[in-house]
């Protein structure tokens, strides 16, 4: 990564940031709990990609 990726990171992201990890986890942990058992067919997108960047 080139100097100002986190920048570029953080901008390409809606809410302006990179999530961090406990977020991540937060997640993993309502998914495994019986609070999401009325979640049914939902779509959860964590995936965080930099708009335009090669991979």
């Amino acid at each position: 990564h080139g100097p100002g990726w986190i920048d570029a990171a953080n901008a390409s992201q809606p809410f302006g940031r990179l999530l961090a990890a406990d977020e991540v986890a937060n997640l993993a942990v309502f998914l495994l709990c019986d609070a999401c058992g009325p979640m049914t067919g939902a779509l959860i997108d964590q995936e965080q990609r930099v708009v335009g960047a090669n991979r």
